[in-house]
């Protein structure tokens, strides 16, 4: 399991900041994407029309050229499509779900699906990146730890060295990345500087139009006008150089620049897959490989974050039961004081006070801004908040602000607001 995080501090990314919060649910959510990538390509894959093909138009390649043509003539049927079909979706069910031997099932099923991908591509065509990209990743991902969370069935985990987690997100993406350079690459250096000169985009158009397509987008056919030649030959420039800048990503911590090479890679993408018919729907949800995809319900699960004090009158039952619940599941995160004076002669039992602006509110708003910061009760804190009839104090940023932009800086000063307490 560390031979990945030790490959990573030769090559020196094990401190690159991409991926510095991972923690073992970060890991099995990639795991979880990636199979159910899987399963949604296996399931809507029309591959049992194969079966009226003459099998003399099939040809193995590498090393199934040894498996008996008895095989592949058994195997390419509708029975025994089906089977394959039924079998793969099992497998990655097996290994998403994270049963017993649940690696076991993720690797047997990596094995089938390079037979898979034999009797796709045995008819013509050849083994692109939209599939290889997503088994090379497969195959990391088995000698990682990303059954440690979200698993049905889980040994007594091991001591983990530390930076595993990270060092195993880091190495899936880096498949991603180098994907992404090499095609890049290879575009600039064999076709360059002329593939992206004189209307070379739309001679691809024009070619991919003309050909039998699944999806049946017409689309590109209006991008086909002397007016549209230099635009469509600046995107697939910028699209090209975006992707030889792949590799920025791994230096990029949460932020707008980050989300902006994300969201460029999905543009591409889907302008290629509008124009010319060609998917590759499982890039783009690869990219989120990029985030930490745990960081939302991380967030989430520590409630709300703004910090602030609980001021509570002990003379009050109702007042003690609060901070009771605070003190029992709030992890010590948030400071409990005595209510001032000032306060408790104003009828006042239970009070909540935010740094920064010190902002005070009481009863029920109280009671539903101590609750938002207990993790893991942020529906009860939601109907708290409804029932007080008014929205929480809002000093932080939300859970899907966090996972893009990284948390919000701590106002300055509130250690010492907290201490003054």
């Amino acid at each position: 399991m560390t031979k990945i995080g030790d490959l990573l501090r030769r090559l020196g990314l094990d401190n690159v900041p991409l991926h510095a919060s991972a923690t073992a649910h970060s890991l099995a959510l990639a795991r979880i994407l990636m199979l159910s990538i899987w399963i949604v390509y296996v399931f809507q894959d029309p591959v049992q029309s194969l079966t009226f093909l003459p099998h003399e138009l099939f040809h193995a390649f590498g090393l199934f050229q040894l498996v008996p043509d008895s095989v592949w003539v058994a195997l390419i049927t509708p029975t025994g499509l089906l089977a394959l079909k039924v079998l793969l979706i099992g497998l990655f069910g097996w290994a998403l779900i994270g049963f017993r031997g649940a690696r076991a099932a993720a690797a047997v099923s990596l094995v089938l699906v390079f037979v898979y991908l034999q009797v796709k591509k045995g008819f013509g065509g050849h083994w692109d990146h939209r599939e290889m990209t997503l088994a090379y990743a497969h195959f990391l991902l088995l000698f990682t730890p990303a059954w440690d969370a979200f698993a049905a069935s889980r040994a007594s985990r091991r001591p983990r060295r530390e930076g595993i987690y990270r060092a195993s997100l880091i190495a899936l993406s880096l498949v991603v990345i180098i994907q992404y350079f090499f095609i890049g690459a290879a575009r600039t250096f064999i076709g360059g500087p002329g593939i992206f000169l004189d209307g070379s985009l739309q001679n691809w158009i024009v070619n991919r139009n003309l050909r039998p397509n699944p999806f049946g987008f017409d689309l590109g056919t209006a991008f086909l006008a002397e007016v549209w030649r230099t635009p469509l030959d600046l995107l697939f420039l910028g699209g090209t150089l975006l992707e030889l800048a792949a590799f920025i990503v791994l230096f990029l911590r949460p932020g707008w620049l980050k989300i902006t090479f994300a969201v460029g890679f999905a543009v591409f993408h889907a302008s290629i897959f509008l124009l010319m018919n060609v998917a590759f729907l499982e890039n783009i949800v690869l990219i989120l490989l990029f985030f930490d995809l745990a960081a939302p319900w991380r967030r989430i699960r520590r409630g709300h974050d703004a910090p602030g004090v609980l001021l509570v009158d002990r003379r009050e039952p109702a007042a003690l039961e609060v901070a009771a619940f605070v003190a029992r599941f709030g992890r010590g995160e948030l400071p409990i004081r005595e209510m001032p004076e000032a306060l408790a002669s104003q009828g006042r039992v239970l009070a909540f006070r935010a740094e920064g602006d010190g902002e005070i509110v009481t009863g029920r708003r109280a009671r539903a801004e101590a609750t938002f910061r207990v993790p893991g009760f942020l529906w009860l804190a939601i109907w708290r908040q409804w029932r007080a009839g008014d929205r929480p104090l809002d000093t932080a940023r939300s859970a899907w602000a966090s996972w893009f932009l990284g948390p919000r800086v701590t106002p300055a000063g509130a250690d010492e607001l907290v201490r003054r307490d």
